[in-house]
């Protein structure tokens, strides 16, 4: 069996949905069921969707956390506004759920352009390299992951 992880760039190893993207005013939203996101997950509730599907948010500005930057595993109908990238990793090679969890143990001021409002643009996020085992691998981690972080909700 082989073991080996390899390093990859974003840009090789996903796709980016940012063209999707569509900002609305909190007085133009129409409520309903599809959460709404911004850079730090979960803004609001609206009619409608953005994206549809599997995917991974990621901040571009405004996160409100440098050290524990914004990452979220999206699965289903969502609205996203202009304040977070979606990106998705090519399927069979990159599990979303894992790719999340890597996301997140990478050090995302390195990335950061700009003084005053930080912001993570699309060139930069597209650089970060992350570690990755096989295909069935990190579908096995990205389950794991998602095993612990249930069991720490529950228990707190």
């Amino acid at each position: 069996m082989h073991n080996t992880w390899e390093q990859r760039k974003l840009s090789e190893i996903t796709t980016c949905f940012d063209n999707l993207r569509v900002p609305v005013t909190t007085s133009d939203r129409v409520s309903g069921k599809t959460p709404y996101y911004g850079a730090n997950g979960i803004q609001d509730y609206v009619s409608g969707n953005t994206h549809s599907g599997e995917f991974v948010l990621i901040a571009e500005d405004g996160a409100n956390d440098l050290n524990d930057y914004p990452v979220q595993y999206v699965n289903g109908e969502i609205w996203v506004n202009n304040h977070a990238h979606v990106i998705a990793g090519f399927k069979e090679k990159l599990d979303n759920k894992f790719l999340s969890y890597a996301l997140k143990t990478v050090k995302m001021t390195t990335f950061i352009v700009g003084s005053g409002r930080s912001k993570l643009n699309l060139k930069a996020l597209l650089e970060i390299p992350i570690s990755m085992p096989n295909y069935n691998e990190q579908c096995f981690v990205g389950k794991f992951i998602d095993k612990i972080d249930t069991n720490i909700t529950l228990h707190q």
